[in-house]
């Protein structure tokens, strides 16, 4: 494809992607130009195991060895403050912060990772856990799923990247799956419906039959708005060198 044509297109791209969101928090328009930001993080692998084991909620796969994050972005219909306290979840409230927030002690907003388990299945056929009802859905299509507290969270099929390397991709693409039930399941989890996450997915150095314990999954995220405006903008300056020297 010809240098113009690609910048044409990414071009096109970037000014399909909104720069800005409602700005009920502190006015950012990206979740990545907060000063509380923490990117999502690795997911680390332990043994497999069995959680709540005896109770409604009783899972069984690879326990999740660490805490670690899972960043919501800011979306249409939905309070940037709500977002941030899921992507903070600290608590209790410090009048330091706007109101609604919660602040406290914890680093990463997964830290209960010891209840959260990753099932593989490259075949694929898994089950997709709801808290709200206790429902479970078979899924034929699905390759790999992250849950906890009977709640599929993420869930996703596998590609190969033809480099060495897969991804656990996250389907609906960028999708996070709250928990949803009333009363709520905690004081952040408020949501109806699924979320936009910055988390497309995560990336594996080998092949899905050696994800196992100690592994560990690098998540791969949503480019950041002004990222692609760089990009396009540098490449409609490449077009534009390539077409004075054709006049040349």
């Amino acid at each position: 494809m010809k240098v113009w044509t690609i910048a044409f297109v990414l071009a096109s791209l970037m000014l399909s992607v909104p720069l800005t969101t409602q700005a009920d928090w502190t006015g950012a328009a990206s979740i990545r130009q907060e000063t509380f930001y923490v990117p999502s993080s690795d997911l680390t692998l332990g043994a497999c195991t069995t959680v709540q084991p005896g109770t409604n909620y009783e899972l069984t796969g690879y326990g999740i060895a660490d805490p670690f994050q899972i960043n919501l972005e800011y979306q249409a219909g939905i309070l940037d403050a709500d977002i941030a306290n899921i992507n903070t979840y600290l608590y209790p409230a410090d009048a330091a912060f706007p109101p609604g927030h919660t602040d406290g002690t914890w680093s990463l907003n997964f830290s209960d990772n010891d209840e959260y388990v990753m099932n593989v299945n490259p075949a694929g056929g898994l089950t997709i856990y709801e808290y709200d009802g206790l429902q479970e859905t078979y899924d034929a299509s699905i390759q790999w799923t992250l849950s906890a507290w009977h709640q599929t969270i993420l869930a996703g099929d596998i590609v190969d990247n033809g480099n060495g390397t897969i991804t656990l991709r996250v389907l609906p693409e960028g999708t996070y799956r709250p928990f949803v039930g009333d009363p709520p399941v905690n004081n952040v989890e408020i949501f109806d419906g699924n979320l936009d996450t910055e988390v497309l997915g995560y990336v594996f150095t080998g092949t899905a039959c050696e994800i196992g314990c100690g592994s560990t999954l690098t998540p791969l995220l949503v480019p950041e708005p002004m990222t692609l405006v760089l990009l396009a903008s540098g490449l409609l300056a490449l077009g534009g060198l390539a077409l004075l020297r054709r006049k040349q």
